[in-house]
């Protein structure tokens, strides 16, 4: 028989013990119920797959569209006091954070990932910047700087925006658009600088243990203090009147020397030296691990390796690195 013959036979027991089992229910008329081939149905169209995002080379984490993660970088040096409210922080993916003089931080906001409309105040450049940050090939956006400062940076071979560039930083301030409309064209994405935990890694495989707060106290000023929230599982500090929060807080102890500058104006800056070796503390998740950092120059990534030798995971997301001097104390609950 054929395939619609077979189908009707198949019915037909059933449609008896139907009958004698609703019998009291109105009967469709004839020709009213349609028996479909199931050899001739249409086929249910599969559903497109959703295309994962890539993740972004300074986080680990996906990007909200795709081309962010291909783009250019963007650096910026913030001056904070204890009175300063700087803006912008909230969307770094990288601050690199120096004690400078008067009981202020000498900050390094990068920018990859997501967009600040106002960031600032912009300060002048220093080592640290160029020296934290050239292996990542931003354009910065900076405010000068002393003579041997300037040199410095123009032998890195970053792109740089100064006020006297136009008015990509105006009044202090500037913005990450702005930044990257005044770069010179062919900039590339950043080389990621840490190996960010993925597939339920753990921040270390050894010596881990529980964190809930991160201190760093220098001589002369107040503590940096980082608490863990549970609830967001972030790490939430203060900078000048600023809440800022991070996925991951690592502090470099590491030799600080000073330096003597006189153009444009004499004066003694302290300097982190962040070419070499040193101690690591570092907080991710409700986590802390110790272990060593080493930089060897200035287009090297800063590698970080726990007690083992086996390198850190933090997990993805944005992340502080604070350049602790030797005398300074580190402190984990």
């Amino acid at each position: 028989m054929k395939r619609r013959q077979l189908l009707r036979a198949a019915l037909a027991p059933a449609f008896v013990v139907g009958l004698g089992t609703a019998c009291s229910e109105p009967q469709p008329e004839a020709g009213s119920v349609d028996v479909v081939d199931p050899g001739n149905a249409p086929a249910t169209p599969a559903p497109s797959p959703t295309p994962s995002l890539p993740a972004g080379p300074l986080t680990g984490a996906p990007v909200s569209a795709a081309p962010l993660a291909g783009r250019q970088a963007v650096a910026v040096p913030l001056r904070v006091s204890p009175s300063t409210t700087p803006a912008g922080l909230d969307a770094a993916d990288l601050v690199y954070a120096e004690f400078a003089e008067s009981d202020t931080l000498h900050l390094t906001a990068v920018f990859h990932s997501r967009d600040a409309a106002k960031v600032g105040p912009v300060a002048e450049i220093r080592p640290v910047d160029i020296r934290s940050v050239a292996v990542l090939r931003p354009v910065v956006g900076y405010a000068g700087g002393p003579t041997g400062f300037l040199t410095q940076f123009e032998k890195s071979g970053l792109a740089g925006i100064t006020p006297d560039d136009g008015d990509a930083i105006d009044d202090g301030y500037t913005s990450t658009a702005a930044l990257l409309k005044a770069a010179p064209k062919g900039g590339q994405p950043p080389t990621p600088p840490l190996d960010h935990a993925t597939d339920g890694a753990v921040l270390a495989g050894r010596d881990l243990v529980p964190a809930t707060e991160l201190s760093v106290t220098v001589s002369g000023g107040p503590p940096m203090v980082w608490r863990y929230d549970q609830q967001k599982s972030l790490w939430v500090g203060k900078v000048g009147t600023a809440k800022v929060t991070a996925a991951s807080v690592i502090v470099l102890t590491m030799e600080y020397r000073t330096l003597d500058v006189r153009n444009p104006s004499p004066r003694s800056l302290p300097s982190a030296n962040v070419f070499g070796e040193g101690a690591v503390v570092a907080v991710s998740g409700p986590s802390s691990a110790k272990g060593r950092w080493r930089k060897p120059g200035l287009g090297m990534v800063c590698t970080l390796a726990d007690a083992g030798g086996d390198l850190l995971h933090p997990q993805p997301g944005n992340a502080w690195v604070i350049y602790a001097p030797t005398t300074a104390k580190v402190t984990v609950k």
